[in-house]
């Protein structure tokens, strides 16, 4: 029997299995980096961005430099003396608590300050505030005497009008110049102003309706 030639001339058929088959449903070793290299990326950029939003925060809440504030806690009148005939006038003095609140993780250091009382439109007095420091997240109180006089005003007449009815509204204002310093690496002008109406009962010798802003 004779053997058929083409069946001589036919390569032997075999089998590849895939490539998920050859390494038995296991990727390989290349690709397993890959991935791991991808993860970890993702991991350093995750990280980048929770301390980038950390040091924001940080930056925006301890080194940002705020306006310390002022206010006028306690007015006391002394040495008062007054007249409302014909001759209006009054002469006394101003003793003034003020209080700079500073709300800054740095010290907030301010020059020597002139403060103005004023009658009307005019000047009657000034307050001169010594240059001091506020510490870090604190207070600075310091008491403040102001001699305050009619000498100076130039109207009698709305003077009398005035005192007419036993109280003489008065008026101040003061303004800080100083610096903040936080971390002694960021320093920072800060100008804290106040701004105060009062009432002074001739009589009584007491401050009314004292309103600061």
């Amino acid at each position: 029997m004779q053997e058929d030639p083409q069946a001589k001339s036919k390569p032997p058929i075999r089998d590849h299995p895939r490539s998920d088959m050859e390494f038995g449903g296991i990727k390989p070793k290349a690709f397993q980096r890959d991935e791991k290299s991808s993860k970890c990326l993702v991991y350093i950029l995750v990280i980048m961005v929770i301390q980038g939003s950390i040091l924001l925060v940080f930056a925006s809440y301890f080194l940002r430099a705020r306006t310390p504030g002022f206010e006028i806690g306690s007015v006391e009148v002394r040495n008062l003396k007054y007249g409302n005939s014909s001759a209006p006038s009054f002469n006394f003095t101003l003793l003034t608590q003020v209080t700079v609140e500073n709300t800054n993780f740095g010290d907030f250091r301010f020059d020597n300050s002139t403060g103005s009382v004023w009658c009307g439109s005019e000047v009657v007095g000034l307050m001169k505030i010594p240059k001091g420091r506020a510490q870090a997240r604190a207070s600075e109180m310091m008491k403040v005497s102001t001699q305050v006089s009619s000498v100076r005003l130039s109207d009698a007449n709305n003077l009398a009008s005035n005192m007419s009815y036993g109280l003489l509204e008065l008026k101040s204002y003061v303004k800080l110049s100083g610096k903040v310093t936080i971390m002694n690496i960021m320093k920072r002008r800060r100008n804290p102003e106040m701004n105060c109406f009062m009432k002074l009962n001739l009589t009584g010798n007491t401050i009314q309706r004292l309103k600061c802003d």
